[in-house]
């Protein structure tokens, strides 16, 4: 259903939302670690149908999403412009009643969390949301999740992966986690309760792109089946035919539009994200997304 709905919408930031909620997850659902809290792609394809005519309206008026996520010339990191999506949309759910994002969990004065989205639902449950979109560079398909890696060498899925499936998905099971919920409730929702009075549903949202060294290769079995992917080349072979680099939130789904590359700042150490484009009647639409690296970048040697 993704495919054909993005067809029918024209405005970046509704796109990406779109793709927000729509595409496939990035990690694999049904594995245990996960104890059923990270949305499926049942649970996706039910939203985006929910949502479809909603987003055909919203592209035709923009003006509450744009303010939601900002401005996209400025350069806002990805993670915080996708936790913005993520609660406009989750907000107007039918069963929320209040929404928020970035409540931070603090033991005394140290922080210890946070959480990315929170909700009230009207029947009094409480639903934590932690989002991620993430994109990695599968540099060694035969070490797993360990052999991929995200455009900065710091940023290891495996490491990611450890986070979501524990620590940043039980946060809603804490002590400071439910005071700091309890407290957001009393002082944002006009509601008291205790700690021990909260009913919390813990949940997680992973989108993203997996980039291969070819289309056949293995990919690691904590990835979904269906995550979205590319391939990943070094700058020692160009590109054939027309491809444009992405920049900012152009990243969040496939793009639609000029030609011409914004003129964004390139960070020579990073690699970057092209998509091959496809010429329309009135735009120009991405088919392919790859990763360039540089040749000798040390990225290549960080796994």
């Amino acid at each position: 259903m993704l495919p054909s709905l993005l067809d029918q919408l024209t405005h970046p930031d509704v796109r990406a939302l779109a793709w927000a909620i729509g595409s496939p997850a990035l990690f694999n659902a049904s594995q245990p670690v996960w104890q059923g809290r990270l949305r499926d792609d049942a649970w996706s394809a039910s939203e985006l149908a929910r949502c479809a005519e909603w987003l055909i309206e919203l592209d035709q008026s923009p003006e509450r999403l744009r303010e939601a996520v900002g401005d996209p010339m400025v350069n806002t990191p990805l993670g915080h412009v996708f936790e913005k999506l993520a609660l406009f949309w989750q907000s107007q759910r039918p069963d929320v009643r209040h929404a928020t994002r970035g409540l931070i969990v603090r033991n005394g004065g140290r922080t210890i969390g946070e959480f990315d989205v929170v909700m009230l639902r009207h029947d009094g449950v409480i639903e934590t949301l932690e989002v991620t979109v993430k994109y990695y560079l599968n540099l060694k398909p035969e070490l797993g999740i360990e052999g991929c890696i995200g455009p900065r060498a710091y940023d290891r899925m495996n490491e990611k992966f450890a986070k979501m499936t524990t620590r940043q998905t039980d946060l809603g099971n804490t002590e400071f986690g439910r005071i700091a919920i309890c407290r957001w409730l009393e002082g944002s929702c006009g509601e008291t309760r205790t700690p021990d009075e909260l009913i919390v549903e813990n949940h997680a949202l992973a989108r993203g792109y997996i980039f291969h060294p070819s289309a056949d290769c293995q990919f690691a079995n904590e990835l979904s089946p269906n995550h979205g992917r590319g391939l990943w080349q070094t700058d020692e072979h160009a590109l054939e035919g027309e491809w444009r680099n992405l920049a900012g939130r152009e990243w969040l789904g496939p793009y639609l539009g000029a030609r011409e590359e914004r003129d964004w700042p390139n960070d020579p150490a990073m690699p970057r994200m092209y998509a091959h484009l496809q010429a329309r009647a009135d735009a120009w639409a991405e088919t392919e997304r790859r990763f360039v690296v540089r040749a000798d970048s040390g990225l290549l040697r960080s796994v």
